[in-house]
């Protein structure tokens, strides 16, 4: 059907993305009207502070897993050990992790607004454990996701249109996401060892701990990113009511369905094509990205303009009247979709890829602290709709600093004849036939 593996892939995570926004869309006007804003700030509020622990398993290891085996796919050897190091790993890091959790408990209601919704997203932690994604992305073959995210999605909105009947069944709705991520995952690592004959050998500890340090740099700017995001919420619910909490994780939720469908497949996608792109010279790289920027900009302008326009639509339209407060919001964060795929282009595809993972580090640093003074500022004087300003600011505080270093390290990934219309036509038909 596809000329090349990197088509083939965005489309299958597209499929994958779509399935599982599609199903939550679903149910969203459903759920939002029988648990209304205040259900929606428990769950959001829970959610983002078990994200922290998520980031903390998953490490930098779907970038540095994906690009070791990408550029070694076939060396079975080092494959394999790979694969067992991540594994291993990440098991080490759980186990830190249910400590930390533990000690979370005496804050009480500073981290948990719901004692069993917390409780069940982090037993959902073992997904993420078992989470196969960087063998599938580096052998580029993602199409068995497409299918079972399709089949996952199509039971969970079952279950909850079936369970979730009063204000007080909104912990159904992690329950049944953990239960399908613990059991989907752990089947998609065992086929993925089956298909690609990877063997699962101890590893010793000091091995263990010298990748983690080894990777610490890329780890940490993820968590710096993740936490930028998530903060947002957490300091929010410092200075607002749980109601208005989850009127701006509404459209922080809705932006994150724009993104999940058309900015993760992509991203995704391409990091091993470009990885594999560098291992044979900066030069080939460095022009494959040329080509892919204005592809970026273009694409994700238009879905920002069209974000920002058809907002108070689709906001009133998915989650009622109720919500009409998120609809600023998420007109102020429209563009966002424009700054991720601008800063993803430049940070992990270009800088990574070149080898700059402490500056990497040091730019998502600089961004964290601002963003920590800012959004304190911002909330407690402007509530969500600072929150919301703070995201912007700090996107292109981020952009521009990414633009100002690579100026610097004399790296040029703008070519401004590219930006024609006619010559982006030309280059997406170019790398889309583009063949490994």
């Amino acid at each position: 059907m596809f000329k090349n593996k990197v088509l083939e892939n965005i489309f299958s995570l597209g499929i994958s993305q779509i399935a599982s926004v599609a199903f939550p869309l679903i149910t969203m006007p459903y759920v939002s009207r029988i648990i209304g804003p205040e259900g929606y700030g428990i769950l959001n509020y829970s959610t983002a502070f078990i994200g922290y622990f998520t980031l903390f398993i998953l490490y930098s290891f779907d970038l540095s897993g994906t690009k070791i085996i990408s550029r070694n796919i076939n060396d079975k050897v080092l494959v394999s050990q790979a694969f067992s190091e991540v594994l291993y790993s990440r098991c080490i890091l759980y186990v830190i992790c249910c400590v930390l959790f533990i000690i979370s408990f005496f804050f009480g209601k500073v981290f948990h607004k719901d004692y069993l919704v917390s409780i069940i997203l982090f037993i959902g932690l073992l997904s993420s454990v078992f989470s196969p994604q960087f063998i599938y992305q580096s052998f580029q073959d993602l199409k068995l996701f497409s299918k079972i995210n399709v089949i996952r999605g199509l039971i969970n909105m079952i279950l909850i249109f079936l369970f979730v009947k009063t204000k007080q069944d909104y912990f159904y709705i992690p329950l049944f996401a953990t239960i399908f991520n613990v059991i989907i995952n752990i089947g998609l690592l065992l086929h993925a060892k089956k298909k690609f004959s990877l063997q699962l050998t101890r590893q010793p500890l000091n091995k263990l701990f010298n990748l983690i340090f080894t990777d610490r740099f890329i780890f940490i700017s993820n968590v710096l990113g993740a936490f930028r995001a998530t903060t947002n919420t957490i300091i929010l619910g410092f200075f607002v009511t749980t109601k208005e909490i989850g009127y701006f994780t509404t459209s922080i939720n809705f932006l994150f369905v724009v993104v999940n469908v058309l900015f993760i497949p992509i991203s995704t996608a391409i990091y091993p094509f470009i990885s594999n792109a560098f291992s044979k010279s900066h030069e080939v790289g460095n022009d494959i990205v040329k080509k892919i920027v204005p592809i970026t900009v273009y694409f994700y302008f238009i879905t920002s303009f069209c974000l920002l326009v058809f907002s108070p639509f689709l906001i009133m339209l998915i989650f009622g009247n109720k919500f009409d407060e998120s609809i600023k919001i998420l007109q102020i964060i429209s563009f966002a979709p424009l700054t991720i795929g601008l800063s993803n282009l430049l940070g992990v595809q270009v800088l990574l890829n070149y080898h700059f993972d402490k500056l990497y580090f040091r730019i998502n640093l600089y961004s964290t602290i601002i963003t920590l003074i800012l959004n304190f500022y911002l909330s407690k004087n402007f509530g969500y709709y600072g929150a919301a300003w703070n995201i912007v600011f700090v996107d292109i505080m981020i952009i521009t600093l990414y633009f100002i270093y690579l100026k610097k390290l004399k790296i040029n990934i703008i070519d401004w004849n590219y930006f024609n219309p006619k010559i982006v036509k030309a280059n997406l038909f170019s790398l889309a036939s583009f063949k490994k």
